[in-house]
C-alpha cells in the first residue's frame, strides 16, 4: 500500500498535509499520535469514507481511490473501536457474518461462517446470538471476523482494544497477531498506545496536527531514541517519565 501526499480539507481547515507513506506487504504498521493528529482521518480515506483533497492511495499496483466500493471492500476492511456500536443490535452473529457474503454472492456460506468463528475462538454456539448477549471481547471477535470474511489482504485496525479491559486487551491483540501470521495480513494500525505498538507492529508514523514528523522501526521503541522531538515526549509518556 502506498499513500502519497494526501490532504484532507474540511471547510478551510486542513486536516492532513501531504501525508506519504507505504507499508508492505503483509507489514504491520502504526500511526501513532494524540487525538486530532489525523490518524483515524488516514484510516477514513483508506476505507473510502472521506474523499481526499489532493493525493493517491495504491494498493499492490492498482489505484485506491478510483476502485468501486465492491473491489475495494475485497481489498481492505476496517475494525473499529467500540465493538457494540460497530455490531447492528438486532442482528444475530450468523447475521452479521452471512451480509457480505451475500453482497457478494459467495457460496457455501454456512460453512464459512463456522470457519471464521472457529479462527476468531468463538464458540459455534454463539452463532446465533445477539451482540447485547457477548461480552466486549466477544463483539470485537465477531467485528474482526467480519472484517476477515471476505479475505481481504489489509485490514484497518481503529484502536481496536482501547474500548475493552485490560485482561481481554491482551486477547484480542494475541487473537490478531495470530490471524496476521495465518493469514499474511498487512495491518494499518491506529492507536496512541506505544505498547500496543510494540506487541503487534513492524514500523510507525508519528503525526503531529495532520503531519507525519518521523517514520521509525519498532525497535526504536526500546530504546526510545526518537529523531523528533515529538516522538521522545510520547515515548517518556507511556514509560512514564
Amino acid at each position: 500500500m502506498q499513500v502519497q501526499n494526501l490532504a484532507v480539507k474540511y471547510d478551510e481547515t486542513t486536516i492532513l498535509h501531504d501525508v506519504t507513506f507505504e507499508v508492505a506487504e503483509g507489514e504491520s504498521f502504526a500511526l501513532v499520535g494524540e487525538s486530532g493528529s489525523g490518524k483515524s482521518t488516514i484510516l477514513k480515506v483508506l476505507a473510502r469514507q472521506v474523499i481526499p483533497s489532493s493525493g493517491a492511495v495504491q494498493i499492490g499496483t492498482k489505484p485506491q481511490l478510483g476502485a468501486d466500493r465492491l473491489t475495494l471492500a475485497r481489498q481492505v476492511q476496517m475494525v473499529f473501536q467500540d465493538p457494540y456500536g460497530s455490531l447492528h443490535p438486532r442482528r444475530t452473529v450468523d447475521d452479521t457474518l452471512s451480509e457480505p457474503l451475500s453482497i457478494h454472492r459467495l457460496p457455501d456460506k454456512d460453512q464459512r461462517v463456522l470457519s471464521m468463528l472457529d479462527a476468531v475462538g468463538l464458540p459455534r454456539r454463539f452463532r446465533f446470538r445477539l451482540p447485547h448477549q457477548l461480552s466486549g471481547g466477544q463483539r470485537q471477535r465477531v467485528a474482526i471476523a467480519r472484517a476477515l470474511m471476505l479475505d481481504p489482504p489489509i485490514l484497518l485496525l481503529d484502536e481496536p482494544t482501547s474500548a475493552l479491559d485490560v485482561s481481554v486487551q491482551a486477547e484480542i491483540l494475541n487473537l490478531l497477531k495470530s490471524l496476521r501470521e495465518e493469514k499474511n495480513l498487512t495491518f494499518l494500525l491506529v492507536t496512541h498506545d506505544l505498547p500496543v505498538v510494540s506487541f503487534l507492529c513492524d514500523r510507525l508514523a508519528i503525526l503531529i496536527s495532520g503531519r507525519i514528523v518521523e517514520l521509525a522501526d519498532v525497535a526504536t521503541l526500546r530504546t526510545g531514541n526518537f529523531a523528533s522531538d515529538y516522538g521522545n515526549e510520547l515515548f517518556r509518556r507511556s514509560v512514564g517519565k
